[in-house]
């Protein structure tokens, strides 16, 4: 896994896989990594997509910042990579927190951004968390069986026990002071009035048995918000990735079709 290192991000880790002249750059969610979207990505044609995933900072083989956790050190992290990785243009997909922080790297950068997937996303506004549940949830830090639980009570179809197991590995890397800035800033951070009316060509996908974001609030706070937004809804829960990747897959496949021409352009990679 091939890694940049600068001043203003630290060590951010990401992978490639296709040869397709589309990118499309992935962000994971909470306590995840980039190779939360594994089996998504083995059903996305290489020869049409070119697949980028990285690992948030503090997250899977990327260092911890040495700042504050900021949307800005997010969209930074994001730029560096589509840099480092020959994208000059690319799809950008957010899964759960990172449909917060998608939304905020497609406001700063609209000339990289060609179109944006919220899988599960959060709005751009402030969300009400209940304490108890971010406490709960901090607090298994470390512990993979722990928060791997977590991954199960938002899931309504199974998820493969060694999947599992995989997925809670990789949660337990992350310090507990990374899980705090993380959830803390998808629960506070406000930038809606910034990408109200949007014209970013934009594809929500909600889970139907989604209890963290259903697809009435997807509608209303993520939906609406936007000029050139449409919803899509597949039958799971909250853990679309993993839940249904082969579902997903031919979701954004037909989305990056429609992202291929801007201004009659056609859209390329270096």
């Amino acid at each position: 896994m091939p890694t940049i290192s600068n001043t203003s991000v630290g060590e951010i880790a990401y992978q490639t896989r296709g040869e397709g002249s589309t990118a499309l750059l992935s962000l994971h969610g909470w306590a995840g990594s980039g190779q939360y979207f594994d089996a998504m990505v083995e059903q996305l044609p290489p020869d049409d997509v070119y697949s980028i995933v990285l690992d948030l900072p503090g997250h899977g083989r990327s260092a911890i910042p040495h700042g504050p956790y900021t949307l800005d050190l997010i969209a930074d992290s994001v730029i560096a990579v589509a840099d480092a990785a020959d994208a000059d243009t690319f799809v950008l997909l957010g899964f759960s927190m990172s449909g917060k922080f998608a939304q905020y790297v497609a406001h700063r950068h609209p000339d990289r951004v060609l179109g944006q997937i919220l899988v599960s996303g959060c709005p751009a506004g402030p969300i009400d968390l209940p304490p108890e549940l971010v406490d709960d949830w901090c607090a298994r830090a470390g512990d993979a069986d722990r928060l791997a639980d977590v991954t199960l009570s938002c899931a309504t179809r199974p998820i493969p026990a060694r999947l599992l197991q995989s997925l809670g590995r990789d949660a337990a890397i992350v310090a507990a002071s990374v899980l705090r800035d993380t959830i803390d800033l998808t629960a506070t951070a406000d930038f809606a009035d910034q990408v109200a009316g949007s014209a970013t060509t934009t594809l929500v996908v909600g889970g139907a048995g989604d209890w963290m974001f259903p697809p009435d609030a997807l509608r209303e706070g993520v939906v609406a918000p936007l000029a050139r937004a449409r919803m899509e809804i597949i039958d799971c829960g909250h853990e679309i990735p993993v839940e249904a990747p082969a579902e997903l897959a031919g979701l954004i496949t037909g989305f990056i079709d429609e992202c291929r021409f801007v201004d009659s352009i056609p859209i390329t990679r270096t």
